[in-house]
């Protein structure tokens, strides 16, 4: 966890499932499934079901409010809980009675619970449940050396210091808050109640990379989940993977997470959610496979067999079906999910899909997907844009806790267009570098006349470019030499094109406009 939360990572789903433990003497301990973590430097990805996380719930977390590595800790305070008594610090049958207790009952002691305690280990455990992210310890590091110290039969720790505030700013930046997306997450919540109400429905939001595409999705799950309802998670790869692949990670989680427990599924059914996730044998041992059909007939029935999966999880209540980055899905997984939408259109279900459009083209099959979605009006579309001025405002003044001055937020809009993403990585590495620092009570900036992009969005960027084709790239090439602003009739004469050839450089130039990496600005500009 302090590796973790040092490179703005929060994992948020520390529960001991998550631990595992190595059997020879003198073995380590793996913390595994970062599904949930939030990193400032990669894609986020979100959560399975609350089920299964309810009783390591912090309560900020609970309440979908701000939170930091703190969060973890208080997750790591009831597994020591656990640990030290063999029961858990709250417990009851219904999910949200959990929660309230989490946010309201103070802890039984452990030492009350089990008499052989250290007196120590006990205020240790109780200060990391505290229900205040303020009054738990500041970091990893601090638990580590607390519990360090408790070992070698010491028994001062009481001072352990809260978190710095160049920290907090980094741990702001990792909790991912959903800023200035009001209106979108309405409109969500709204197609929601639809689909929980029976109206099976679809919703695809698109965007550029880093424009908050999974963290809204994230919002939405989250407020599922606390409710009770099912929540599941596929993602999608760039590099090529198992056929069906997000589509086997709905499936394991469903059954760690609690969303498929107690389900009464026949045998024909498991064995073919064994097929997508083979891991689940160990959870389902002697089912045996289905008999060989021809291919066409097998896939016609796997996809039938998922169907009544969802469909058995729909029957105890509302689901909500994410498909995350589904541009870089495989043919399987599209054609399954197009069996989905068809089929699941009277029950309670929302299947949300975020996709990137500057990743269509003619080699991906998602965009045969997406015309068949709309040419049936099954889905909703719903396109994120970047931040405007105000937006971007918002989001540094809740990085920050403070108001934003006009020249910081003139030098961040400059640099990132309102890019959620950006922002995020040009304050980390102004914190980082030191030349953002934190002194007398308040922030002091550097000159806003020059900001230097950092590595992160750089390489954001750039992986982009290379996907482009190489024509594409040389033109931006030549445009970024031109300067930030150029003419058409400048970079076609930079580019030797005479007027024979002007057609194709307007191409090529519409290409790099739909990929979001320039714009029309008029007047030949």
């Amino acid at each position: 966890l302090e590796h973790a939360h040092g490179h703005g990572i929060v994992h948020r789903d520390l529960k001991p499932e998550n631990v595992l433990l190595s059997p020879h003497p003198g073995g380590t301990a793996k913390l595994t499934d970062f599904g949930l973590a939030r990193s400032v430097a990669s894609r986020l990805t979100t959560e399975g079901s609350i089920a299964g996380t309810v009783f390591y719930l912090a309560p900020e977390l609970a309440l979908g409010q701000e939170f930091d590595g703190r969060a973890d800790l208080y997750a790591l305070g009831v597994m020591l809980y656990e640990l030290a008594t063999g029961e858990l610090p709250f417990v009851a049958d219904d999910p949200l009675a959990v929660i309230s207790q989490h946010l309201h009952a103070p802890p039984v002691p452990p030492r009350a619970r089990n008499s052989a305690v250290p007196a120590g280990l006990d205020a240790l455990i109780l200060r990391l449940l505290n229900k205040k992210p303020e009054d738990r310890p500041g970091s990893a590091a601090d638990v580590r050396r607390a519990l360090a110290s408790l070992a070698a039969g010491e028994t001062v720790f009481e001072a352990l210091p809260p978190a710095a505030e160049e920290l907090s700013v980094l741990d702001r930046i990792a909790r991912g808050r959903l800023v200035a997306r009001e209106k979108e997450l309405g409109q969500i919540r709204g197609l929601w109640r639809r689909a929980a109400a029976g109206e099976g429905h679809v919703l695809l939001i698109s965007g550029e990379p880093g424009i908050g595409k999974s963290r809204l999705v994230r919002e939405l799950l989250t407020q599922v989940q606390v409710v009770g309802d099912g929540a599941l998670l596929g993602e999608c790869y760039a590099e090529e993977g198992a056929p069906y692949a997000p589509f086997g990670q709905i499936l394991r989680r469903a059954f760690q997470n609690g969303v498929g427990a107690g389900l009464e599924l026949p045998d024909f059914v498991l064995a073919d959610l064994l097929v997508l996730a083979p891991t689940l044998r160990l959870r389902f041992p002697g089912i045996p496979p289905n008999p060989a059909l021809n291919p066409q007939a097998e896939q016609q029935r796997l996809f039938e067999n998922v169907a009544a999966f969802c469909s058995a999880v729909t029957a105890r209540g509302p689901l909500l079906l994410v498909l995350e980055d589904a541009h870089w899905a495989d043919s399987g997984s599209l054609a399954l999910l197009r069996h989905l939408v068809r089929r699941m259109r009277r029950q309670p279900v929302l299947i949300a899909v975020t996709y990137r459009e500057v990743e269509l083209d003619e080699r991906r099959p998602f965009g045969d997907v997406l015309v068949d979605l709309n040419r049936e009006r099954l889905a909703t579309r719903l396109k994120l844009s970047r931040l405007d001025r105000r937006g971007t405002h918002d989001l540094l003044a809740a990085l920050f806790a403070e108001d934003i001055t006009p020249d910081f937020l003139e030098g961040i809009y400059r640099e990132t267009e309102g890019n959620p993403f950006f922002v995020e990585e040009v304050c980390k590495a102004l914190v980082e570098s030191g030349a953002l620092t934190f002194a007398g009570g308040q922030w002091h900036r550097p000159s806003m006349d020059r900001l230097d992009v950092p590595q992160s969005v750089r390489m954001a960027i750039q992986s982009r470019i290379r996907r482009l084709p190489e024509q594409v790239q040389e033109v931006l090439q030549m445009a970024a030499v031109l300067g930030r602003e150029f003419s058409f009739d400048v970079l076609a004469a930079a580019m030797g094109e005479t007027g024979a050839d002007e057609d194709a450089l307007i191409g090529v130039l519409e290409a790099a406009e739909r990929a979001q990496l320039i714009e029309e600005m008029g007047r030949g500009r």
